[in-house]
């Protein structure tokens, strides 16, 4: 269970009409965020933590290490077989710090304007199969919306929020009716935003058994290798 969440997870309101400039506006901000943190992207050690219903890892990853992402707390022997095939799936699948303004985020489509202020500008967008990095998810693409927030003065991500707006059945059996994912960004050294934070609330029906988890993702501490 634990890690068929994880992977439904591992994804990204529709709503307002807005003129067709600032459509227009919100799509040249997120290029140009996307090509700011490409050019300026760099390898960094880090801090992960994972703290679930079931889980509390404490983990440091170095993109030059092997395996790359170590266990630190529990040690990974005290772990069951479970929860090692979990942890080890997960290094398997992290390759390095998860920018906000990533060449996938470029990827998405029709981005509307919701709101604005004088410093940031928050935008509906419809995520891509060519959006998403999770080879199971991408199927769903359409049955998920995206709201992002932008820094007009960098430009960059500070916020993105990932949901759902009604439920689902993404397999035989499975039926998804919340999914709830936020990602707060912090900054990194190069100056660009990283996920610093994902919470991600999902509910829902598995084989018979009803789930309700909540997971929260942290990574901290960057520095240069």
């Amino acid at each position: 269970m634990f890690t068929r969440l994880l992977t439904l997870a591992a994804l990204l309101i529709g709503g307002f009409a807005w003129s067709a400039a600032a459509q227009q506006t919100g799509a040249a901000l997120l290029a140009q965020a996307v090509a700011a943190t490409q050019s300026a992207q760099a390898n960094y050690a880090f801090d992960f933590e994972l703290d679930t219903r079931e889980q509390q890892w404490r983990a440091r990853f170095h993109p030059n290490a092997n395996p790359r992402l170590r266990l630190t707390q529990p040690s990974r022997e005290s772990l069951d077989n479970d929860g090692r095939r979990a942890f080890d799936r997960l290094a398997e699948q992290m390759d390095g710090v998860s920018w906000c303004a990533s060449e996938h985020m470029g990827r998405v489509e029709d981005v509307r304007l919701v709101r604005e202020d004088e410093t940031s500008a928050t935008y509906a967008f419809q995520p891509t199969a060519e959006s998403i990095r999770g080879e199971q998810a991408r199927r769903f693409a359409d049955r998920l919306r995206g709201e992002m927030t932008m820094l007009k003065a960098t430009p960059d991500i500070s916020r993105v929020r990932l949901y759902i707006p009604a439920g689902f059945s993404p397999m035989p059996l499975v039926r998804v009716d919340h999914v709830n994912i936020v990602i707060t960004c912090a900054i990194a050294p190069n100056g660009r935003r990283y996920a610093a934070e994902t919470v991600t609330e999902m509910r829902g029906s598995a084989f018979g058994q009803d789930f309700n988890e909540r997971s929260i993702q942290r990574a901290r501490n960057l520095s240069a290798t």
